[in-house]
């Protein structure tokens, strides 16, 4: 039994021990409130769209319709369809500083939420950037939205369209690289190509922008085959991986060095078969 001198004493310090177990209590549970009010999603994607001053009007036209027509087209293989519940931002991009997200983090888990979305995308206007073309700074600039959303993805995934290679901006390689170390599953690149004249650009975007396991560059020929390609692309974005889906993703695209290791790989065969035959 405590005598009066210990009883007082408990008193007296009793209540600082409730107190900071109190504050510690009270420091804890906003990090279990926001861990648990993420929702959970399958993919959470992330769809980066180039708007520099070498798009347009009626290119910049084609491609939110292509993104509309294609969430449209695939809006029944939302929820329970193929592909899930899917967490969807929408960023237009051009120049080093020049980014915004046109349509915050959206959940898209059925044929309505789809349809709403495309609806999204027709309404966005475009931002007056009247600068360069900076993917790597794009990617920068998608990345930390994905930690501070409110959803809770199995497979973060970033989607980049547009019709130049980087002249600006952040190196679009270190972009990458940093963003697939911080947690992103796959970079994917959308490149436009002219129609009027031979491009490598689908070979630069292979090169720089694409990155991570699944990861794909899917070209689109010209703005007028904008369409085709991100529905495609979405197909393949959207299907989880290791279902048996029937849409298969494109050839890698090969560097020019690899291409004439290939030249001269061929050439040297021949001229050892020749001199077989001789000997």
């Amino acid at each position: 039994m405590f005598n009066r001198s210990a009883q007082s004493m408990l008193s007296n310090v009793l209540p600082g021990f409730v107190a900071i177990a109190a504050l510690g209590f009270t420091a804890s549970v906003p990090q279990t409130a926001s861990a648990a009010s993420l929702t959970p999603v399958d993919l959470e994607l992330s769809l980066l769209v180039d708007v520099s001053p070498s798009i347009n009007g009626r290119e910049y036209a084609l491609q939110m319709e292509g993104y509309r027509d294609a969430f449209v087209n695939l809006s029944s293989r939302f929820g329970a369809g193929d592909f899930g519940s899917v967490a969807i931002n929408f960023i237009q991009w051009a120049g080093p500083n020049s980014q915004q997200e046109s349509i915050p983090w959206t959940l898209v888990n059925d044929q309505a939420s789809a349809l709403q979305f495309a609806d999204a995308i027709d309404a966005v206007v475009r931002p007056p950037f009247f600068f360069s073309t900076a993917p790597g700074s794009a990617i920068q600039f998608a990345l930390p939205l994905f930690s501070s959303n409110d959803y809770d993805g199995q497979r973060w995934v970033i989607d980049v369209s547009g019709d130049d290679p980087a002249n600006s901006g952040a190196t679009t390689r270190v972009a990458r690289d940093n963003a697939l170390a911080a947690g992103v599953s796959a970079i994917n690149g959308l490149p436009i190509l002219p129609v009027t004249f031979r491009s490598n650009l689908d070979v630069w975007y292979a090169n720089n922008v694409q990155g991570g396991v699944g990861s794909f560059t899917l070209p689109a020929q010209g703005f007028e085959d904008f369409g085709r390609a991100v529905e495609q692309k979405l197909l393949l974005e959207l299907t989880p991986p290791g279902t048996n889906g029937t849409v298969k993703p494109p050839a890698a695209v090969p560097e020019p060095t690899t291409i004439l290791g290939i030249a001269l790989a061929g050439s040297g065969l021949t001229y050892l078969k020749r001199r077989l035959r001789t000997v």
